[in-house]
């Protein structure tokens, strides 16, 4: 769950109740027209052609005065009338976008240009000089979810986000589920996969399931009979952010404005706790108080890198 008084979704009188809308700017290959319409009907977010901006499509047909539209944007607002996927009166400008780039799938707020897009990317040389030159099996996460020499360890990350921590994991050997309830998340991340290519074997290592955590681990584990889920159930839980500084990534930013920060930290954690085959480990601000449980039960150890802690919870 997500604190609902700061999601932009939950704020009804905004944009009619739309919110997030999908526009397709590389129309020159056919495989992102056919990904933004599955996303549509997946998350019912409308598609909407450029230029509608400054058009209201009516659903009236023209009079008998203008049986023609005369000008370029009374063309695209009558052909889209025949699209299923185009929607009337949508001002693009004041929306959050999703936006089929040459790219890849971005998410964009007109309101922040500043912002850029946010786009997940694993062929990143960000991430991947990361993974050459981060320490390996020496990261503060990877010593955390206890990789060692172990390449079949399993790791349910639970919060996926932009997935640079299911991609270090992966990386170091983790065959990694990535949960992620956010739709628009999620279609950032399943994008992303569909574009992986810098390192052959990451795509066998990472799986994405869109759904809510909590929810997936106490139905699996349900099923499972009491048998662990994984050898390691990873959670970053959003919080909010009190400075609004350039320090604070423009992604986080993004997030919290757009989904609000998670109010469920405390439940997601216990259920880890019940379901998880070898440790639990939770990443924390460093200067975080950990997740407060009401078994009070605390970390039996903690692994701290320059901006993070890694609260780790033993299971025995």
């Amino acid at each position: 769950m997500r604190d609902q008084n700061v999601s932009i979704n939950a704020q009804s009188g905004q944009d009619g109740g739309i919110g997030i809308v999908i526009l397709i700017e590389d129309r020159d290959r056919i495989s992102p027209q056919e990904d933004a319409k599955k996303l549509s009907a997946e998350t019912g977010y409308p598609i909407v052609k450029r230029g509608f901006n400054d058009t209201k499509v009516k659903s009236s047909k023209p009079s008998s005065k203008h049986k023609k539209p005369h000008t370029n944007a009374q063309k695209m607002a009558k052909r889209s009338t025949k699209s299923d996927n185009a929607v009337a009166n949508v001002n693009i400008d004041s929306q959050w976008q999703l936006v089929y780039t040459s790219n890849g799938l971005a998410l964009r707020f007109s309101n922040e240009p500043s912002w850029g897009d946010i786009i997940v990317d694993f062929n990143s040389a960000a991430l991947n000089y990361r993974k050459q030159h981060g320490g390996g099996r020496n990261e503060a996460l990877a010593k955390a979810i206890g990789i060692k020499g172990k390449d079949s360890l399993s790791v349910i990350d639970c919060t996926a986000g932009m997935g640079n921590d299911s991609f270090v994991m992966a990386s170091v050997g983790a065959h990694v589920i990535m949960l992620e309830r956010s739709p628009i998340i999620a279609a950032l991340l399943e994008d992303a996969l569909n574009r992986i290519e810098a390192v052959a074997e990451l795509p066998e290592r990472l799986l994405l399931v869109k759904t809510d955590a909590t929810d997936y681990i106490l139905k699996q584990g349900a099923k499972k009979n009491a048998k662990p889920l994984a050898d390691v159930i990873y959670l970053d839980p959003m919080f909010p952010h009190k400075k609004k500084s350039a320090l604070v990534k423009k992604e986080m930013r993004a997030f919290q404005q757009l989904l609000g920060a998670d109010i469920d930290s405390a439940q997601l954690l216990d259920a880890a706790l019940n379901h998880a085959g070898s440790r639990v480990v939770v990443k924390r601000p460093i200067s975080a108080e950990p997740i407060e449980l009401a078994c009070g039960r605390k970390p039996d150890t903690a692994i701290e890198s320059k901006k993070h802690r890694f609260d780790v919870y033993i299971l025995h």
